[in-house]
C-alpha cells in the first residue's frame, strides 16, 4: 500500500509538516516534499508545466491514497495547500488530473481547541470539486502545538481512524 502525506504549511517547524510525518511514518507511507516550490497555478504554464509540478502529479498519481494535512489559516486551507490541489486538480498529459478517483483522507490540525474543523470542510469542499474520492473518516487534531511537544498525541487512534477507510479505499 503506498501512501502519500500533503501537508499545507512552509513554515519551518510547522507542526501540520510534524504531524505529516507521523502520519507517513505509521502508515508505512511518504511524506510529499515541500509545496512551496510550486509555482502559483497558471492556466499558460498547464500545456508544458514546470518540473516540479510533473514531479507532484506522478507522486499522487503512483499513490494508493492520499492523506491531506491543512494547518487553519482565517478558517480555511492555507493558499499554499490550495495552490497544490488547484495544480493536481487539472487534466494532464492526455489522461485524468492527478486526483480524479484517488482515495483522500482529510486531516486539520490547529494548536485552537477544535482543531482546524473549518479549514476541514474548506479542505475536503476542494478536494471534492476536484474530483478526490473523500474517504468519510476525518482527523482534527486540535492543540497540536502541545499534543505534538508534550507527546500527547495519541497517533495509535488517528492511524486508527485513517488506516481502515485508506486501506478499504485503494
Amino acid at each position: 500500500m503506498n501512501v502519500l502525506v500533503l501537508t499545507g504549511s512552509a513554515r519551518s517547524g510547522s507542526y501540520t509538516r510534524a504531524l505529516g510525518q507521523q502520519i507517513a511514518a505509521a502508515t508505512g507511507g511518504a511524506l510529499a516534499g515541500s509545496l512551496t516550490e510550486l509555482p502559483y497555478f497558471d492556466q499558460d504554464l498547464e500545456p508544458t508545466p514546470p518540473a516540479v509540478v510533473e514531479e507532484l502529479r506522478a507522486q499522487v498519481a503512483a499513490a494508493d491514497a492520499l492523506v491531506v494535512v491543512t494547518p487553519e489559516y482565517n478558517g480555511t486551507i492555507s493558499g499554499l495547500l490550495g495552490n497544490a490541489i488547484d495544480w493536481l486538480s487539472r487534466p494532464y498529459a492526455g489522461g485524468p488530473a492527478a486526483l480524479e478517483g484517488k482515495p483522500v483522507a482529510a486531516v486539520a490540525a490547529s494548536p485552537g481547541a477544535v482543531g482546524g474543523v473549518r479549514a476541514l470542510v474548506s479542505l475536503r469542499t476542494v478536494l471534492g470539486n476536484a474530483g478526490a474520492q473523500l474517504l468519510d473518516t476525518t482527523v482534527s487534531v486540535g492543540e497540536v502545538h502541545s499534543r505534538l511537544e508534550d507527546g500527547e498525541l495519541e497517533l495509535a487512534e488517528l492511524v486508527e481512524a485513517l488506516a481502515t477507510p485508506v486501506l478499504q479505499a485503494a
